[in-house]
């Protein structure tokens, strides 16, 4: 199946809180107390103030990524649309623009590692995050003259 990206949008935020509701079911390493509707709360104001974009096949949300200025705020893809390019298409729309971005991830999540790795982001410095105790990893892309 093919799929679209385009701008995201308010309507837009459920299918979205949807898709990270369950990649964290699915990462046994991490507990996040806050329920879908708490979730959709945080989101409709990244949505609001900060760039998204929704990968949509049909009508249906297939992934999405929120950037702030220069950071990345969320970029996830539902689980049976992995490996098929969408992280990476929504990854350019979020550099596109850019100078450069910076994106955290947790050390645990060895599959972000990767995907950030492969897609031209370093590592350039980590912290332990509050509350989860979980290291956090930041990635650094940085435009090619």
């Amino acid at each position: 199946m093919t799929y679209e990206i385009r701008s995201g949008q308010q309507s837009d935020v459920v299918a979205c809180v949807d898709i990270l509701c369950t990649w964290v079911n699915e990462t046994p390493w991490l507990f996040d107390p806050r329920t879908p509707d708490e979730q959709a709360l945080i989101w409709r104001e990244f949505f609001r103030h900060d760039l998204a974009w929704v990968a949509e096949s049909g009508d249906r949300i297939i992934g999405f990524c929120s950037r702030g200025d220069d950071n990345i705020n969320a970029l996830y893809v539902a689980t049976d649309w992995r490996s098929r390019g969408i992280g990476k298409g929504l990854l350019d729309m979020a550099k596109a623009d850019r100078d450069f971005i910076t994106v955290w991830a947790y050390e645990e999540n060895v599959e972000a590692l990767k995907f950030y790795r492969r897609e031209g982001l370093i590592k350039i410095g980590r912290e332990i995050e509050d509350g989860s105790n979980l290291v956090d990893i930041e990635h650094r892309w940085t435009k090619q003259s």
